[in-house]
């Protein structure tokens, strides 16, 4: 249980971890915008970010939804937030300013990166 606890602990440097908060405060600045426009960077930058947490968790893949095909959903109770997040993120970025996004549903998928960028300690 020691030895679990110890290799599962995430170990940011203090660059990396500040870098990190930056980034974040620059989404959250982004959502709570007035446009769509702004609501969608949000989730681009979101979704980027999320790619970053978890290269740095040692998970590999060639972008975000294989990385999360080899997450074990039993260390990650997040990883349902994480797939629901990235799906709008796939349909912002495929249907552009054809898919409707609302203010509601652009602030539920933040919050889900935030869900899941909370268990990695990366906010």
């Amino acid at each position: 249980e020691r030895e679990r606890k110890f290799y599962q602990t995430i170990i940011l440097t203090p660059e990396a971890s500040s870098e990190l908060h930056e980034r974040w405060k620059h989404i959250e600045k982004l959502i709570d915008g007035s446009t769509p426009s702004e609501w969608r960077e949000a989730i681009i930058e979101a979704d980027i970010m999320l790619d970053d947490v978890l290269a740095q968790q040692g998970y590999v893949g060639d972008g975000v939804g294989e990385k999360l095909k080899s997450v074990d959903p039993a260390r990650v109770g997040s990883l349902q937030d994480a797939w629901d997040a990235h799906k709008v993120r796939n349909q912002v970025a495929h249907e552009g300013s054809a898919f409707n996004l609302s203010d509601t549903l652009a602030r539920r998928t933040i919050a889900r990166y935030a869900n899941v960028f909370r268990e990695f300690k990366a906010i």
